[in-house]
């Protein structure tokens, strides 16, 4: 009798801790939330509720920038960053964070590109132009590879280091000939006649992002119930995609139409394929070829 009651207590504790609960204590979790610039399954997963669906507790906190969520984790104040750009992961990497990669968030190469005043400067030329463009970043490494196509490199044109609000707008003032645009803010200028794309990133990047957490939770209980929670995202998204697509809409402040556009350029799918390796592969050689890392880093350390 002793024996069996020890069981179902032991039976009843494990659909507790299952269900995110242990005795009455919520799974807590810190989780960044940027819906800019393009973070569908981030966006369905709150509108939605689905953590808290499982019982999870969650505090969100936005992030303007990819270093500042590896930071925040290495101060324990951030457990999990579902999109973050994978040049900003492998960089914080290589500086010493301990973070992991668990999945792919996004890839959208044609959601980034060069962009100029309409009318000012064309694909041939860039020499000697002056652009704006994040440095280290995956905007970075697009400008490299459509600098490339042109027969140029970095050194052949005035790179201006700034965020890309700020790059767009010192390109309205003419502080500079062009800057680096990623979506949903490229459509919306575009069609507004504010500026001209002369190249997205369509067969020059995987325009990835990964999803990104400190090694302390790996194994967690509250990682099984995000990546449920994440899988069902990527499902309304699927079954539901009108209803995604309007909330979607209504949290970034657009047009239902550009938001059906801009949704067309994404994938979210989640695996770590062979083509995923290769990507970060070269990403990597990337960055430590400009000098934004002072060694490679091993992929084995990054997954």
């Amino acid at each position: 009798m002793k024996k069996r009651c020890t069981a179902a207590l032991v039976f009843c504790l494990l659909l507790t801790l299952a269900s995110g609960v242990a005795y009455g204590e919520p799974l807590r979790l810190k989780v960044a939330y940027n819906p800019m610039p393009f973070n569908l399954p981030s966006i369905i997963e709150r509108t939605w509720a689905l953590l808290q669906q499982e019982g999870i507790e969650v505090e969100y906190e936005s992030f303007t920038v990819g270093y500042a969520m590896s930071e925040a984790m290495a101060a324990g104040s951030l457990d999990i960053a579902p999109a973050m750009g994978l040049t900003s992961a492998v960089v914080a990497r290589a500086g010493g964070r301990d973070i992991k990669i668990t999945g792919v968030y996004s890839q959208a190469p044609a959601a980034f590109g060069l962009a100029v005043k309409p009318g000012t400067l064309d694909l041939g030329g860039l020499l000697g132009a002056r652009i704006a463009v994040p440095i280290g970043t995956e905007a970075h490494l697009l400008l490299t590879q459509i600098l490339a196509e042109q027969g140029l490199t970095i050194r052949d044109v005035q790179l201006v280091n700034m965020l890309i609000p700020d790059g767009l707008a010192a390109l309205q003032s003419g502080q500079v000939d062009g800057a680096m645009v990623v979506e949903p803010v490229m459509s919306r200028l575009e069609s507004a006649g504010q500026i001209e794309v002369i190249r997205d990133g369509t067969g020059l990047i995987s325009g990835m992002t990964v999803t990104v957490i400190p090694e302390r939770m790996l194994g967690s209980p509250a990682l099984k119930v995000f990546e449920d929670a994440h899988g069902k995202s990527l499902r309304i998204l699927t079954e539901e995609r009108g209803a995604a697509l309007q909330a979607a809409a209504e949290v970034l402040g657009l047009p239902l139409e550009l938001v059906e556009h801009v949704a067309e350029k994404y994938s979210f799918q989640r695996d770590i394929t062979p083509e995923v390796l290769q990507a970060i592969e070269d990403t990597v050689a990337f960055l430590f070829k400009e000098g934004v890392i002072r060694k490679p880093v091993p992929i084995d350390e990054l997954l």
